[in-house]
């Protein structure tokens, strides 16, 4: 290793990777071993949102060969990083608004050291790198300028602060960016060097401050240079009178005291070029960069390859040999991990995804005219406006280009049926392919957790309280009953598995599995059954690993988070084929009021039972007081002891009862944070994340709560002479009656047997409304001694209810939800490189979010009119006809070489829905009582309020009430009252 020896005087600190500090103002000698230089950039771009910026950003890293480059003012929205070129781009901005933002960009080299990224706000980020023998914690902030109150300002130092007090003081901390201050000429203390710029401000006071209490050291304040190395920014006013000079220094880089002598100059580089007020500072640090070891379990697959027939006969033939000796091995666990062992090899050796280097719009000539404004940045400004404009010009230009290529790519996979790629380039071309916004994590006390050990404990703490139960031993009966598992069986669950699933620990992936001949099936087959008639599960089969998505905008907590499982696939085969099984006895003992994960229901038939009942009842003068519940992570908080109870009183075989007690009472799991796993953690309660029997099993368990909550209970609606006091869709629950004592008495019986099964009510989130055509006060609900709050609109199932019982409502909303989607992808429909037969497929996208729960609607001529008016806006929108332009909507549609097709679709949907329900009698027979049963009650004077069925029968011109045979597709002449 080379040494060399520093004599210090000048009061500095021992380098990254000294032992210690050194004493101030003395000679010491210190021994450092040879390090890599690695240069650092801060530079505040004014915008990174104008296309160009960030490739002209990378082309002045290169030339300078920066490595890192702080970014202040970045204006991207989110909190996120992504791949340019040969750089890796950290970025933290607003949710939406482009303004402010930090960010910073890291060659590829370097990128892999990075270890933990943080983004506090908009205005600070945190990067957290890997070196030898500390780690270094870069801190990139934009401070407020001096138009912002003192109070923000103040914010902004104290945020700070709390970032830097985390950091361990072995490790290496420096803080850059913009920092909007003026700290000025002459030395203070050991913080401040003398060769600043200009005087202090008021906001360099509190910079001074800052580095002070934190024992940080301004680093380009103790070079002296010439002031065109020192001054980072030029004012508006520099130049306008002749001789005026207004250039200040406000952009810094700071460092820990300990470790300044690593530091060896900082300058900037008024030479450089990204069309901003600000030069770019650039410091020189002496740095070891950590050796990594390189993680095989990362590299990229393509599976799409395997659509290719010569690449997929490779595969199999692989596949084949490897497998050729599994029928030798007696041993389950062994065979399995033959398997595993052969798809490694198929998945290393032939599905690599080929590197490929993204093509971008770029051009050379656009990159040759930013360095050729460069050059002219310093001597000729009338020239550097002139070629400035031409770049944007020839941006303009490129950029259509690439719509009209992208457009052609589109045009092309329709033509090969290929909607895969379809949907990838219509996301690329609307921006929508951005990956998931990366979320911060604070701790009870409000503080935001910066080490990744720290944030690893604290989910794992997390997810342990959140399953931690004191779970029992359960016994399963002796009879163990059950037919073996069949090849036909295999190949069907095989079948039906979807591909580009995440894999599980064992990264076996479904579309190899797909790969396996009849013989080898006839294997896999036997192992299935081996494990089936012992009960004995593979013990890497029963590790999960949880990856963690925020929920919403601005997650902080662990409860903002949802956890996704992910488990083997070659469980998920096996777990399939007992969910063939399994289906038929949930569907026999599952009541009609239940619609989710229900063969032939689904979210529509939930939302028709809602709406045509209580319509219904409130044409009939029958008042609805209605509770909306929400529990409290309902699937997370299902008792095992009570749920094997439950299977075992629905009469399932013992060898599938045993299978899920093993399943359920030897599962661990771990959760992935920044590419680590926590320690595994024993699950003890809630249903199983990611498994395909979960939602049977929390169906039976759901019903087994509100069959002993709701037993002989007269409360509810009275339809056809029977009760009717709950629809469920999975834990998405309504329970109603036609009196509040009668919702009263079903609420404390719903809420005492569903504690009594580990589920709570969240009483924040659970709402009671009241629909009756007459105003109703003074009427409140309790639970668990609080009072359920009372709301006039409610959302549920995505679809808005409101207590007036008026569709019109929800029709504004879906139109409004279908605009704004329309907009998000208006650079597709107002370009003119796609056809309009391309883009009227790209609009059924557009009608899908418009027509969700059509079939449970009940239009109005205003309503129909309205839904008109948005199909014309559409269809103008597309060819860019103005309003203004005085062109008849019979044009605009001669023109899209159509008819209108909003309504004929309603109408058409509506109608094939009715027939579907009066086709199927024993499916929906709750639907069809719903529709033509009987409702209690006295209808009022005066005109009816038109109905669901009152609209088929003026669509189709009929006043018919004959009764329709379950066999009988509806007719013109057959429609039902």
């Amino acid at each position: 290793m080379a040494m060399f020896t520093l004599n210090s005087s000048s009061g500095v600190s021992s380098p990254i990777g000294s032992p210690g500090g050194a004493s101030m103002n003395s000679d010491v000698t210190i021994k450092v071993p040879f390090k890599q230089r690695t240069k650092i950039g801060i530079w505040n771009v004014r915008t990174m949102a104008q296309p160009g910026k960030i490739q002209n950003a990378i082309q002045e890293m290169r030339r300078i060969d920066l490595k890192i480059l702080g970014i202040s003012e970045m204006r991207w929205t989110g909190a996120n990083h992504c791949d340019i070129e040969d750089f890796k781009v950290y970025y933290s901005g607003l949710p939406k608004k482009l303004e402010y933002g930090v960010g910073i960009i890291v060659h590829k080299s370097i990128a892999p050291k990075v270890r933990n990224f943080v983004p506090i706000n908009e205005r600070i980020m945190l990067i957290q790198m890997e070196a030898a023998p500390v780690n270094i914690n870069i801190l990139q902030v934009y401070a407020p300028t001096s138009d912002h109150t003192e109070e923000e300002i103040n914010y902004f130092y104290t945020q700070i602060a709390s970032i830097t007090r985390k950091i361990p003081k072995k490790e290496v901390l420096i803080v850059m960016g913009d920092f909007n201050a003026k700290v000025g000429q002459g030395r203070t203390g050991n913080h401040i060097g003398p060769h600043g710029l200009g005087e202090r401000n008021k906001q360099g006071d509190k910079l001074s401050s800052f580095a002070g209490e934190n024992d940080l050291v301004i680093m380009n304040t103790f070079f002296e240079l010439p002031p065109r190395r020192l001054y980072t920014w030029t004012s508006p006013q520099d130049g306008k009178k002749e001789g005026l000079i207004v250039r200040n220094q406000i952009d810094y880089v700071l460092i820990n005291q300990r470790y300044r002598n690593s530091c060896k100059s900082a300058k900037t580089y008024p030479g450089a070029d990204i069309n901003s007020d600000h030069n770019l500072l650039v410091a020189e640090f002496r740095v070891q960069w950590k050796k990594l070891k390189t993680n095989q379990s990362n590299k990229p697959y393509d599976y799409r390859k395997l659509k290719n027939q010569d690449i997929k006969k490779r595969a199999t033939e692989m596949l084949k040999k490897e497998l050729e000796h599994i029928k030798n091995s007696p041993e389950t666990d062994v065979k399995i991990d033959m398997i595993n062992t052969a798809i490694k090899k198929v998945k290393t050796e032939i599905l690599v995804r080929d590197p490929t280097k993204k093509k971008s719009w770029m051009t050379t000539e656009i990159l040759e005219l930013m360095e050729e404004r460069r050059i002219k940045k310093q001597h000729d400004k009338s020239g550097y406006k002139i070629i400035n404009t031409e770049i944007r010009r020839k941006i303009r230009e490129a950029k259509e280009l690439e719509l009209k290529e992208k457009c052609a790519e589109i045009e092309m996979a329709q033509r090969r049926y290929d909607s895969f790629n379809v949907h990838k380039k219509v996301r690329e071309i609307t921006g929508k392919l951005k990956k998931k916004t990366v979320g911060k994590l604070e701790n009870e006390q409000g503080e935001i957790i910066i080490d990744i050990n720290e944030i690893k404990e604290t989910w794992k703490n997390y997810v342990e309280e959140l399953f931690a139960d004191q779970r029992n031993e359960h016994e399963i009966p002796n009879t163990m009953t059950g037919p073996d598992i069949l090849v036909q069986e295999v190949e069907a669950a095989i079948r039906s598995m979807k591909d580009g699933k995440a894999p599980g620990p064992d990264e076996v992936q479904t579309e190899i599995l797909k790969l396996l001949e009849e013989n080898f099936i006839i294997e896999l087959t036997n192992i299935y059954n081996n494990i089936y008639n012992s009960g004995i599960i593979p013990h890497h089969w029963l590790k999960s690993e949880f990856i963690v998505l925020p929920k919403k905008q601005g997650a902080k907590r662990c409860s903002d988070y949802r956890t996704i499982s992910l488990m083997s696939h070659m469980l998920k085969l096996f777990l399939k084929i007992m969910h063939k099984r399994l289906y038929r006895i949930c569907e026999e003992q599952v009541s009609p009021t239940q619609f989710g994960f229900m063969k032939g229901l689904g979210t529509r038939d939930a939302l028709f039972s809602v709406q045509v009942l209580f319509q219904r009842c409130r044409d009939m003068n029958c008042n609805i007081f209605a509770c909306f519940i929400d529990y409290q992570k309902a699937f997370d908080k299902v008792k095992h002891n009570k749920m094997m109870e439950v299977l075992q009183d629905s009469g399932m075989d013992g060898k599938d009862l045993r299978i899920i007690k093993n399943l359920y009472w030897n599962q661990s799991a771990t959760i992935k944070i920044n590419q680590e796993n926590t320690d595994e953690i024993k699950i003890l309660q809630g249903v199983r994340q990611g498994c395909i029997i979960s939602p049977l099993i929390f169906n039976l368990y759901s019903e087994a709560i509100f069959q002993e909550a709701l037993e002989n209970m007269e409360e509810g609606i009275l339809l056809n002479g029977k009760r009717v006091n709950n629809f469920r869709y999975a834990d998405d629950t309504i329970i109603f009656a036609d009196t509040a004592e009668g919702l009263q008495h079903l609420m404390d019986k719903v809420t005492n047997i569903s504690r009594k099964y580990g589920l709570e009510v969240n009483i924040s989130k659970t709402k009671s409304m009241i629909i009756s055509k007459e105003k109703i006060e003074g009427v409140q609900l309790i639970i668990n001694n609080k009072v359920v709050e009372r709301v006039k609109t409610f959302t549920y199932l995505g679809t808005t209810l409101n207590e007036d019982w008026d569709h019109s409502q929800e029709i504004k909303c879906r139109i409004e939800k279908a605009r704004s989607a329309f907009n998000n992808m208006s650079k597709l429909f107002k370009t003119h490189n796609l056809t309009v037969e391309m883009k009227m497929r790209l609009l059924s996208c557009i009608f899908s979010i418009l027509l969700y729960g059509v079939e449970s609607w009940t239009l109005t001529e205003a309503t129909t009119s309205r839904l008109e008016t948005f199909e014309m806006w559409l269809y103008r929108r597309i060819l860019r006809i103005s309003w203004m332009d005085r062109i008849t909507n019979e044009s605009v549609l001669q023109r899209m070489k159509k008819d209108k097709e909003i309504m004929h679709t309603i109408k058409r949907r509506k109608l094939e829905y009715l027939g579907h329900i009066l086709r199927n009698e024993n499916k929906y027979h709750l639907l069809k009582c719903i529709l033509q049963g009987k409702v209690y009650g006295k209808r009022g004077v005066g005109r009816r309020q038109i109905s669901w069925l009152k609209t088929l029968r003026t669509w189709f011109e009929t006043s018919t009430t004959a009764p329709v045979s379950s066999k009988q597709q509806p007719t013109k002449s057959s429609l039902p009252e």
